[in-house]
């Protein structure tokens, strides 16, 4: 902590940041994740119990809420570079609130829709008196922090106007108030200032990528916890080993080919296709977790039975919504950072999508074994395709410095 306890908030680029070539994540932002590893598990928890379409759907507004709550105080935190003793008040507030969404998830849309209510609230609360807060101590961005005041203010407006709907209905005020969240920041006088005060890539990347790699984690979690205590068998063995193919190969088409890469922030459209891709990226993988569990519980049921129709479009689904999500991403690239096509890359991962679901919603009979191979090849390929492309590049790039030496020669 800064020798002064209160330091007032600085855009990014007027800090300069000793010891490391690029920013570094801040331990506090390391702790203000961990909060929502526990949210996270209690929205997968949610699915599982209820694994119906209405279910999906009640589970894709939870994810919804509390990605969107990540993400706006993550943006904040991206652009002003502030650690003092008032700063750390409000996100811990802002963490306390987030346990108690995750608290509440299990019955959001039932008895504990006030405590759902009150604990986004709050969590919104205290990023608009962050913002409030730069708007005083900031002068020369005053007018883009007003404007996330004003968009966050009529969200929190909405959110507790949710309370006074018909009980059952108190989730159209949660989407209706995020809507206006996202509405206004797209206002072309706001776009305007967003890209004034634009953003740290590196860092806001690098962001991403840690969340990213925390709804991942939730594969292993779940999976590992239906399997404790169980004796693997052959058809056990064979399901982990082209499951673990399966999470190895999200993990590599993310991480390995799209994380760190520099996004199109100079183009509005694409660098909202970047930041929005990873709403679907995200819920996909938290639905692919809580898929492969209950997959798996067949294999341990009925191994040689098809798989139940519910686990099997569940599995289905959640690798569909990753590849066209991960198609958003890419296409949110910027093509001279990365020195490839990110064209073919977002039609391999379409078509890929495609076959996926071809796979899942028509093979009916298929065994939990071979259900999950024929789901492992499609992945495979695309990471196969991944390494190609690389080396492509590579050659291709040291051609031309070949070629660049011997001219200058």
């Amino acid at each position: 902590m800064p020798n002064d306890l209160f330091t007032p908030p600085r855009f990014f680029k007027e800090v300069t940041f000793h010891r490391h070539t690029d920013r570094a994540i801040g331990w506090l932002e390391l702790f203000y994740d961990l909060v929502y590893v526990a949210t996270l598990i209690q929205i997968g928890n949610f699915l599982s119990d209820n694994d119906t379409p209405l279910g999906f759907v009640q589970f894709i507004i939870l994810m919804a809420v509390v990605w969107w709550a990540w993400t706006g105080e993550t943006f904040y935190q991206n652009r002003y570079v502030v650690d003092d003793l008032l700063h750390r008040v409000l996100v811990f507030l802002q963490m306390f609130a987030i346990a108690s969404i995750g608290l509440s998830v299990s019955a959001a849309f039932g008895d504990l829709y006030i405590q759902f209510t009150i604990a986004y609230v709050v969590t919104r609360l205290m990023l608009v008196l962050m913002y409030a807060r730069t708007y005083r101590a900031h002068p020369e961005s005053s007018a883009f922090a007003r404007w996330y005041i004003v968009g966050f203010s009529a969200g929190i407006a909405i959110w507790l106007g949710s309370l006074a709907l018909p009980e059952g209905y108190h989730w159209v005020g949660w989407l209706v108030g995020i809507s206006v969240e996202l509405l206004v920041p797209q206002a072309p006088w706001v776009v305007k200032e967003r890209m004034e005060w634009g953003v740290d890539m590196h860092h806001i990347s690098e962001r991403f990528g840690i969340f990213t790699i925390i709804v991942l984690g939730e594969s292993f979690v779940k999976v590992l916890d239906d399997a404790q205590g169980e004796i693997i068998g052959v058809p056990e063995f064979a399901f982990s080993t082209f499951g673990l193919l399966v999470v190895y190969s999200l993990w590599w088409l993310y991480f390995e080919d799209t994380a760190g890469k520099e996004v199109h922030f100079a183009n509005n459209l694409r660098a909202n296709c970047w930041v929005y891709g990873h709403l679907p990226l995200a819920i996909s993988l938290v639905a692919f977790g809580v898929g492969a569990k209950k997959v798996f519980s067949n294999v341990i049921d009925k191994p040689a039975e098809a798989v139940t129709t519910e686990y099997r479009v569940l599995y289905t689904v959640s690798l569909v919504i990753f590849l066209l999500a991960l198609a958003l991403i890419d296409y949110g690239l910027e093509d001279e950072s990365t020195t490839r096509d990110q064209h073919t890359k977002v039609i391999v991962h379409i078509a890929c999508a495609g076959i996926i679901a071809f796979i899942g919603l028509v093979f009916t009979g298929l065994t939990p074994v071979t259900f999950v191979f024929l789901m492992a090849v499609v992945m495979i390929v695309q990471v196969l395709f991944s390494i190609y492309q690389t080396r492509q590049i590579t050659n291709a790039e040291k051609l031309a410095h070949h070629e660049e030496t011997a001219a200058a020669d």
